[in-house]
């Protein structure tokens, strides 16, 4: 059972996610073109689908998660954009094969996803794997009358033969054909249609054969094809950034419902934009940052998963050194919060909940994966993965809850349900730590919670035991200070601080999960 509402773009208005009685909850999330890094802006759009699984997970519905991989030719909208192959452009850039350079970028997008604690996916189709399914749909769709092969050999989405164009993104045919940017293809029958297999040009690299002869596919194709390949003619939530709502989730209806009978996903949802420095992060502007960069600078990336809840996903996202800094400062005290009331007892009332890991999926996972987390490298994550246990621990604490406890439980569950309100939600985690309900049951609410933030606030428990009594103020304050230092890359005063706190006998340590301390009993006298 599960409470959770998400706004759909579909029909404007926050409705109910409805698990199936008797299975998992499918979600198709569009995944990367690995033809260059990621970004941080990318990766708030696969933060959005993280979170919404977990959200699922967290009221005991299974979900099943597939993620694509777009490594194959034709990247671009043929309608609004004319230029080149990108993928084809990066393999002559770089004195690589196209498989090459897709092989490399998609390990760094699985590496770059472990780092903010993404649930990888539980199939990550390749569109280079499934061309198979792409020319099926795409014949099914000339013979039902809704494609044509042009003089010139490509075979083209007739528009005006769906009705229902333009619902999901609010255009029309008349808007659209009146706002067509450059030169029509002179085979097409109306400049709005579009492509579902390209005729190969002489020397292209990646084509394939089909019954009109060499070529490959459109951008929109991969995806529905993928979609109906591992989650059936109809499934749950189809997520992707705001940008993806037109064309591509747009001509993604058009191009399925004539199959399938109907519109293939019942909600979709969409992310807003990241902006730095207040214009959206694309690969193109050249204003992107990688969320490597990050560690590099010796920056918990976790605070970039932090910052994004602290703004609702369907809301733009200010993206600077300063934001980031305040997320790291915020995330810190967090931490220092959690780990200053002690570590769990083993077992009993208050034994910790199991914690779910989101480790790297791996260079290139194949497969379908059973468990809770998707694809994990890792034998033992992978094993964990397998078998976690699946309550409905939003409905149903595990724990015998205080009044003020149950409370403070219902109140984020509240929040999360009320489509994804996670600030809301990060500030009933602040006040429950504010509570009077005993440090007991403080850690237990927010290990709990936990499961849906993806914050490893466990891990703060894991150095509790080395830690002497709970931190005062004044010295959380010092500490807060030194990760806000640290994430400005003040390097100068991050010392400074340190030696300030180690005159007050806490000794700090930065480390891949983020900054711990102990006390030495070694303070000025």
């Amino acid at each position: 059972m599960t409470t959770l509402r998400l706004r759909n773009t579909l029909t404007r208005t926050v409705e109910p996610v409805e698990a199936p009685p008797d299975g998992a909850v499918r979600m198709y999330t569009c995944g990367p073109t690995v033809y260059r890094w990621a970004h941080v802006g990318n990766l708030r759009s696969y933060l959005l689908a993280d979170v919404i699984r977990r959200a699922l997970l967290y009221h005991g519905v299974p979900v099943l998660h597939v993620k694509n991989i777009t490594d194959v030719g034709h990247l671009r909208d043929e309608r609004f954009d004319r230029g080149e192959d990108r993928m084809l452009v990066a393999a002559g850039l770089e004195s690589k094969t196209p498989a090459e350079i897709a092989d490399a970028y998609e390990a760094g997008f699985h590496a770059d996803e472990a780092l903010v604690n993404i649930l990888p996916a539980h199939v990550f189709p390749r569109a280079t794997e499934h061309v198979p399914e792409m020319l099926d749909l795409a014949e099914r769709l000339e013979a039902s009358g809704h494609a044509y092969l042009s003089p010139a050999g490509n075979l083209y989405y007739e528009v005006g033969a769906f009705p229902e164009y333009g619902r999901l993104s609010g255009n029309t045919l008349d808007a659209l054909r009146a706002g067509h940017r450059g030169e029509v293809e002179p085979d097409k029958r109306d400049p709005a249609d579009f492509a579902l297999w390209k005729a190969a040009g002489e020397g292209r690299l990646l084509k394939w054969d089909s019954r009109w002869g060499e070529g490959y596919p459109g951008w929109h194709l991969e995806c529905s094809a993928m979609a109906m390949r591992y989650l059936g003619p109809r499934f749950e939530i189809h997520t992707g950034g705001i940008d993806n709502v037109f064309p591509h989730h747009e001509d993604e209806i058009a191009q399925s419902a004539p199959v399938v009978g109907g519109v293939p996903a019942r909600h979709w949802v969409h992310g807003e934009h990241l902006l730095m420095d207040g214009s959206k992060m694309a690969k193109s502007a050249g204003n992107f940052e990688r969320v490597t960069e990050l560690a590099a600078r010796g920056m918990d990336p976790l605070a970039l998963r932090y910052l994004a809840f602290t703004v609702r996903y369907g809301r733009k996202l200010n993206y600077s050194h300063a934001s980031l800094a305040a997320a790291a400062a915020a995330l810190s005290s967090l931490r220092s919060r959690v780990a200053a009331l002690g570590a769990p007892p083993a077992d009993g009332r208050w034994g910790p909940p199991p914690p779910l890991r989101a480790g790297a999926a791996g260079d290139r996972p194949t497969g379908i994966a059973i468990g809770a987390a998707g694809h994990q490298a890792d034998p033992v994550l992978a094993a964990e993965s397998d078998r976690f246990p699946l309550t409905d621990r939003a409905g149903d604490p595990s724990a015998r809850l205080s009044a003020t406890g149950r409370a403070l439980h219902d109140r984020f569950v509240a929040a999360i349900d009320d489509d994804l309100d996670l600030p809301t939600a990060l500030a009933v985690i602040r006040e429950t730590l504010r509570s009077d309900v005993s440090p007991d049951e403080k850690r237990w609410l927010v290990l709990d919670a936990d499961l849906v933030l993806g914050l490893d606030l466990d891990r703060a428990t894991d150095s509790a035991a080395a830690t002497d009594g709970e931190m005062r103020d004044d010295e959380r304050a010092l500490l807060a200070a030194r990760g806000a230092a640290r994430a400005a890359r003040d390097w100068a005063r991050a010392d400074a601080l340190r030696d300030e706190l180690a005159a007050a006998g806490i000794e700090v340590a930065d480390g891949p999960g983020g900054t711990t301390w102990r006390r030495t009993g070694d303070a000025a006298s």
